[in-house]
């Protein structure tokens, strides 16, 4: 609704106005009725008001005067005068004023009605303008880091970053540079015990200390890249990167309870060969397990066999988890064999401690995409794996992980054969089918033929997800592959998943990936 105020000494063209005007169809209200340019005045500093009508012959204070006064108050307020008196000087000065209209007394209904409506759709298009404005401006910061971690990992062309970060005032000012990726240790068990909120406060809070700590130093331009990593790119390079960086690890390690560990990049000419100093900072971090935690990791002192090793880590864990999803003992046997032929060759017990932890952690990772915790299910806390360090060989890490792995492999093969499993399925699939229908929980349930409650039971009970975050989930899913046609508009692309709200489609896909639908198209376009 717009807030009128209503300025004139006659107090029946006051009641006239008040009382003949459609304010409701108009989508407005009187936020008050007063008599002279002063009492308008206190009124505007106490209400908010968007449109004021005034008279402009008044005595003490005119409604010329009242305007100029007003208007220096507020800009963006809209002005409407009314007059007794055809002349030409007051309906030249309220042009000059810029008002929104300028009508005779008596008063033409339809003239009036006709300049409401267009003051009307004034303040509409100035607030969609302003809203604009101000979700580009919240999305700047998250467009310019999806743009700088497309680049260092070679999606996007220099040019495209360059000219973005000219265009928000992002410079570059030359010379050498080099790459370090700030990782968070351990962060998937520390904060098993947290809330969500203490979690995200705990983890915010390492953010802010890092990103402190680069503004004052003024090290370069950086981006976040998950919820554990931080990129830097650093310029200059006239301080020894590698003591700058474990001044960071150990500012961290003192004013927090989480570590981080820092893979650094080689240095190179320009900032158009950071993405080959980012790939070297990438292979560093990626020794971590075999090297260790809370520290700088350089190039120079990882050997070439230790990332081959890390490298073929990566490799077979995915093998075992495609083993633990498919219920495959045998697989998951061999791959852990092969694991540890790789833990054979690490030299130390402490060493070994962090392969045992990094094998968890990833575990963890992998299971949440499966809407699964490995430590709900196992029931693993700090207790449970400082026992780990206390192990003699090797081989009686391997024992325990083994045990651990299958018993994950056991409880999803069971959810498999759950006796509801086949009519959850049934579901999803009718939801994939029909994301443009209304997919309300009752209207679902009425489709299968049970009552909402019991339905919605079932569903958090064998997916280990809310049905309403399940469609929503499928719904941005499929609005993403949508935007990716050019030729189909955005109002087109929520209304094929269902949406007839805008607003909240928009919502909801920031929410899902981080940015509104329209910058996410422009950054697809942008990338091609």
């Amino acid at each position: 609704m717009n807030n009128v105020l209503l300025v004139d000494d006659e107090q029946l063209d006051l009641e006239v106005l008040q009382r003949f005007t459609p304010w409701e169809q108009l989508d407005m209200v009187i936020v008050g009725t007063v008599h002279g340019g002063g009492a308008a005045l206190n009124l505007l500093q106490e209400k908010h008001v968007d449109i004021l009508i005034t008279d402009i012959q008044m005595p003490m204070m005119s409604g010329l005067e009242l305007a100029e006064q007003a208007r220096s108050l507020f800009p963006h307020l809209k002005i409407i005068f009314i007059s007794a008196y055809d002349d030409f000087q007051y309906a030249k000065k309220a042009i000059t004023m810029n008002a929104s209209s300028y009508i005779l007394k008596p008063v033409d209904d339809q003239e009036l009605l006709n300049t409401l409506q267009l003051v009307r759709e004034q303040l509409k298009y100035e607030r969609e303008q302003m809203k604009k404005e101000e979700e580009m401006d919240s999305s700047i910061p998250l467009l310019q880091n999806e743009m700088m971690y497309q680049w260092l990992r070679g999606t996007i062309e220099y040019s495209k970053l360059y000219r973005f970060l000219e265009q928000w005032g992002f410079f570059w000012h030359g010379g050498q540079c080099c790459v370090s990726i700030i990782e968070l240790d351990d962060m998937a068990w520390k904060l098993k015990a947290f809330s969500d909120d203490q979690r995200r406060f705990a983890i915010d809070h390492v953010f802010r200390l890092i990103s402190d700590f680069i503004q004052v130093r003024q090290l370069g331009i950086y981006c976040k890249t998950g919820d554990d990593k931080i990129v830097i790119v650093m310029g200059g390079c006239e301080l020894d990167p590698a003591e700058t960086m474990q001044t960071l690890v150990d500012h961290v390690r003192s004013h927090s309870n989480l570590t981080i560990t820092v893979g650094l990049g080689s240095t190179v000419d320009s900032l158009q060969d950071a993405p080959h100093s980012y790939l070297k900072a990438s292979e560093a971090l990626a020794t971590k397990m075999f090297i260790g935690k809370c520290r700088v990791i350089t190039m120079e002192q990882t050997e070439g066999e230790i990332v081959k090793q890390s490298l073929d880590l990566e490799q077979i864990m995915e093998k075992m988890f495609a083993a633990t999803v498919n219920y495959d003992p045998v697989l998951i046997h061999d791959s852990l064999e092969q694991l540890f032929i790789l833990v054979q060759s690490l030299k130390d017990k402490l060493s070994a401690y962090n392969f045992a932890l990094y094998a968890i952690s990833k575990t963890d990772f992998f299971l949440q995409s499966l809407n699964v915790s490995l430590y709900d299910l196992l029931s693993i806390d700090l207790k449970n794996l400082n026992v780990l360090y206390d192990f003699e060989t090797i081989d009686d890490i391997k024992s325990w992980l083994r045990r651990q792995v299958y018993e994950v492999s056991e409880h999803l093969h069971n959810k498999r054969k759950n006796p509801n499993r086949k009519l959850i399925d049934e579901i999803e699939r009718y939801v994939e089918a029909n994301l443009e229908t209304s997919l309300q929980l009752r209207n679902v349930a009425k489709v299968f033929g049970f009552s909402p409650n019991y339905l919605g039971y079932l569903f958090k009970e064998v997916t280990d997800e809310q049905f309403g975050d399940f469609v929503t989930r499928k719904r941005m899913e499929k609005a993403r592959q949508f935007l990716q046609d050019p030729k189909l508009k955005i109002f087109e692309a929520a209304h094929l998943v269902g949406y007839q709200n805008l607003t909240m489609f928009s919502r909801h896909f920031k929410q899902s990936f981080g940015l509104p639908p329209a910058d996410y198209r422009k950054q697809g376009q942008g990338s091609k």
